[in-house]
């Protein structure tokens, strides 16, 4: 994601306890329900003409598909948490407090004095983080990543109402776990991203040194208070569950430490392996918080995945229009089982097939086929969806992820006359409907 910067400029605020926070006020305003889907309801181009393009354009056409989003319940309810995390975090890290200063001073000299970052002062926090969990291609770290570009990553201030406030303020990063859970390496991946945010260089200044882990923790702390920092998301959190030797333990009490000491809000997303990690120490460990915790399951036949597929239907590269109908929903729902990843590669991959075979159309029986045929890494999972059976489906704590570049390499170029220009198919009021939360 690329780093979108702006100049602070502030508004006024509508809660009392959000007034007289530069923080707060240089966010964009907060969003209805129905102001986050016209946010994120960015369309790719489609246009009709396109079918009459070679084969070999076409196939480069079918790839907009897996930039497709339809903005759904949950991103509205994901957006409200974020938006409320990075601003309860923020109501006690007022730059124009007192406390905010002895909280860097605080920590520069727990760092000076070579002490362990579970010595930094606590401090009555607001902050409240929260985790998604879900099976993997289900879109959370897609719709995490949607959610976060509304806002700007990174804000310059110079002066508040007429006086000096030198500062820059980083509303959130956003890292992966790493695989061992060693808290050495999220330090080193956290210097990374934000170096990249805020043009800094501290990944090169601390990853070749000798510093131990309690160093490199307070100096991550430190650069949370300095940048102001507003949420932190780490994401494919499962990887703790390979932790050894204590080492989930470790980085969830660290993550704790960021929440109820710095006042950082930390969102957590992973697969369904981390749910005894996230359900057990960390739960308990956490103050308590009013944001609850996320499950995202799969897609339920049901109107909303009838507005997905409908919306992602008009995005349709072989010659021949082919009509969506009931039984082309109900198939694509059934070899996908509701997950996203996989209906919309599957969709790709069915045109795909049509465009390189000549045929320039398809049936529910070639959805059939063509998931049969490539998706078969994910077919005992998906058969556990379809069987319901709990004890079958726990089974499998992840999907493996579906590699359409391998379909590609076996294109083979075709040339078939292009048929006379059909007018383009109009959007149903369903695929126009916005979901409330």
């Amino acid at each position: 994601m690329m780093t979108y910067t702006r100049k602070a400029e502030y508004t006024e605020q509508v809660i009392p306890e959000y007034h007289g926070n530069p923080l707060i006020e240089a966010l964009p305003e907060i969003l209805s329900g129905s102001d986050v889907i016209r946010a994120l309801s960015e369309k790719e181009d489609y246009n009709m003409g396109e079918r009459k393009l070679d084969a070999k354009y076409r196939l480069h056409c079918v790839h907009r598909l897996f930039r497709y989003f339809q903005p759904l319940e949950q991103h509205i309810d994901i957006e409200h948490r974020i938006s409320r995390s990075i601003r309860q975090g923020y109501i006690t890290r007022n730059p124009l407090r007192q406390d905010y200063a002895a909280a860097l001073a605080d920590g520069y000299a727990v760092m000076q004095n070579r002490g362990s970052y579970q010595m930094l002062q606590s401090s009555t926090s607001a902050a409240s983080g929260f985790t998604i969990i879900g099976l993997s291609g289900v879109g959370k770290s897609t719709a995490v990543e949607r959610i976060l570009s509304l806002y700007p990553q990174k804000i310059v201030h110079t002066s508040y109402h007429g006086q000096p406030l030198p500062m820059t303020q980083i509303t959130w990063l956003k890292l992966d776990c790493p695989h061992d859970g060693s808290l050495k390496q999220l330090c080193y991946q956290f210097f990374y991203v934000l170096d990249l945010a805020a043009g800094t260089n501290y990944f090169t200044q601390y990853v070749n040194g000798r510093r131990s882990l309690d160093v490199l923790l307070i100096v991550m702390t430190q650069l949370v208070r300095q940048f102001n920092i507003g949420i932190l998301v780490i994401d494919e959190i499962q990887h703790l569950s390979e932790a050894k030797g204590g080492g989930s333990n470790k980085m969830l009490n660290f993550f704790v430490t960021l929440v109820n000491t710095i006042g950082l809000p930390v969102v957590l997303i992973g697969t369904n392996k981390a749910m005894s990690l996230l359900q057990g120490e960390f739960r308990q460990a956490r103050r308590g918080s009013g944001q609850g915790d996320l499950y995202w399951d799969r897609m339920q036949n049901d109107p909303v995945w009838e507005v997905f597929e409908t919306s992602m239907w008009k995005y349709q590269w072989t010659r021949e229009i082919v009509p969506n109908s009931s039984e082309m929903a109900e198939t694509l729902y059934d070899q996908s089982q509701g997950i996203i990843d996989i209906a919309v590669k599957l969709y790709a991959m069915v045109q795909i097939e049509a465009i390189t075979n000549g045929r320039e159309k398809f049936s529910p029986s070639d959805i059939v086929k063509v998931a049969q045929k490539k998706l078969t890494l994910v077919q005992p999972m998906l058969d556990a969806l379809r069987s319901g059976d709990q004890k079958k489906i726990m089974m499998y704590g992840d999907i493996a992820p579906v590699n359409i570049e391998e379909y590609l390499s076996a294109y083979k170029a075709v040339d078939h006359d292009a048929p006379e220009k059909t007018p383009e198919h109009q959007l149903t009021v369903l695929e126009q409907t916005v979901i409330n939360p």
